[in-house]
């Protein structure tokens, strides 16, 4: 698994930001992440654990503003 994937997914993690994932077939699936591993993300969505498969991830993403935010306190550690 590459860096900038694990940056951004532990980020989003660690801010408890929502987050948007657009999967393959075009579904969107909102909620936080609780956890990842190489395959897959454990997310609470709308109070439901949701387990989605890497493999079938087209997009993630959360406000800019909560990343630029995250990469400046890890700049500062």
């Amino acid at each position: 698994m590459g860096k900038v994937q694990d940056a951004f997914l532990n980020i989003a993690r660690r801010e408890k930001s929502n987050v948007s994932i657009t999967m393959v077939h075009g579904e969107t699936i909102q909620g936080r992440i609780k956890s990842f591993d190489r395959f897959a993300v454990l997310l609470d969505s709308a109070g439901e654990n949701v387990l989605v498969f890497k493999h079938a991830i087209s997009k993630v993403s959360y406000p800019k503003k909560k990343q630029q935010e995250a990469e400046k306190s890890d700049q500062q550690a």
